[in-house]
């Protein structure tokens, strides 16, 4: 059994975070495809798979059950259509759209984490020849500019979700995925020995993080925007923090990421410092706007916190060396969300919204605790257990744990106290 000692959270809140997937889990497969066991959202979205919440709930439950992480992924293979495209849900219906949409796709990091962890060279096979074949259909003609080269999403491939024609829009965190993706692609290419599409795959990542690069930054204004593709235009005026997703691998350049910071820490953009972090529309957008009860679409996204949002960009700071941003985000979400694994949180109040037992909430509390502020690496293909914690300055001086967290070799067991001078010190052991 896990075990956390750190300020700000709990054991009893972690104990029910766990308990909040097992009540995502559904056993009784076959179901919409899926021959194993999986998790749905949550509350009333009911017995029925999705492709985003599905993925993020294995993110943080891997560390409770590795087994049923990776038999969980191979259900996207059985459901994957022939042309590569995953669903975006179990039933794959949405109005007059049918076999034209998938969701955002961060089953590829997902799934790289998943496999990491995972020595059935089978299964990591077979999860890559479905990803490759998903990356094709989204680097297809169908969802890719001619002119920018840019991926266009539209309803669920990018939030706010507010786009219903192909080919219109080309989204920031839709791109940043993808590019993501590639470098995933990449990674797992060259542990199978493949390569030829390793090489590929880091052509790939190369030429999409230039064209991000190229046509979704504004020098005017320092932000990364969604580009409107008739209009040939950076739509500057939704001021989204899917711009911070940029620090993912590094794809934001050195000299620009000053001025991103400043929209991250800024009080009148998303507000790191202030009472609830951070904000997913500005402050200063006029699309700015809290929703409260249940999810409201689009609009849910357009100032609400949301852990997806913020899982997404605290890793980003620490892949490009921000590491006390990162670990400020990484634990202020961790103590927002903790025992209040709610949909979305209202940034004047904390107050949870929409389902109040969600899946990929309570996934990613224990993801970022454990990867992010312990910084726990479990690399079964390497067969080397890392720890690198990211300490907060607020807890300078107190020692944190974590124990019973099986990893290679055995149980691991951490305390680490972060110094004054800002280094940590760090003690680890497996049995």
């Amino acid at each position: 059994m896990i075990r956390i000692s750190l300020p700000g959270t709990s054991q009893a809140d972690f104990d029910d975070a766990v308990k909040v997937l097992e009540e995502c889990k559904f056993t009784d497969v076959p179901c919409l495809g899926f021959k194993y066991p999986f998790m749905g959202p949550g509350g009333q979205y009911g017995r029925c798979w999705w492709e985003r919440d599905s993925s993020d709930t294995l993110s943080g439950y891997k560390w409770i059950d590795q087994d049923f992480a990776e038999k969980a992924l191979l259900n996207f293979t059985f459901v994957q259509k022939p042309n590569g495209r995953i669903p975006l849900w179990g039933f794959d219906r949405v109005g007059d759209y049918d076999e034209q949409l998938s969701a955002i796709p961060v089953i590829f990091e997902v799934a790289f984490k998943v496999l990491k962890r995972s020595e059935n060279v089978e299964i990591i096979k077979t999860v890559y020849e479905m990803l490759c074949r998903y990356m094709n259909w989204w680097l297809s003609d169908y969802k890719r500019d001619p002119e920018t080269g840019l991926v266009c999403g539209i309803f669920e491939e990018s939030d706010p979700s507010d786009f219903s024609i192909q080919l219109t829009a080309a989204q920031v965190d839709l791109n940043v995925q993808i590019c993501v993706g590639a470098d995933v692609l990449r990674d797992i290419a060259l542990h199978l020995g493949e390569k030829s599409d390793a090489d590929h795959w880091s052509t790939i990542f190369e030429d999409l993080k230039n064209r991000i690069n190229r046509y979704l930054y504004s020098e005017e204004n320092g932000g990364y925007y969604t580009y409107l593709i008739k209009e040939k235009k950076l739509m500057t005026g939704r001021i989204y923090n899917s711009m911070l997703d940029t620090f993912k691998r590094g794809i934001v350049p050195e000299e620009r990421r000053e001025r991103l910071i400043g929209f991250l820490t800024s009080k009148d953009h998303f507000d790191l410092y202030g009472k609830y972090a951070i904000v997913t529309a500005s402050h200063s957008s006029a699309e700015y706007q809290e929703t409260v009860g249940v999810y409201k679409g689009w609009t849910s996204w357009s100032g609400n916190i949301w852990t997806f949002r913020n899982e997404i960009i605290a890793t980003g700071l620490r892949e490009s060396g921000e590491k006390e941003l990162a670990a400020e985000l990484a634990y202020r979400t961790v103590k927002e969300f903790s025992g209040n694994y709610a949909e979305f949180l209202s940034p004047s109040t904390g107050i949870g919204h929409g389902v109040k037992r969600y899946g990929w909430t309570a996934s990613q509390y224990i993801q970022l605790i454990i990867e992010e502020i312990f910084g726990v690496n479990d690399d079964r293909w390497t067969g080397v257990v890392s720890v690198d914690p990211n300490i907060p300055g607020e807890l300078t001086g107190s020692e944190i744990s974590l124990s019973g967290l099986s990893v290679k070799g055995g149980d691991l067991s951490v305390k680490a106290t972060r110094l004054p001078d800002g280094s940590v010190r760090c003690s680890k052991t497996i049995i």
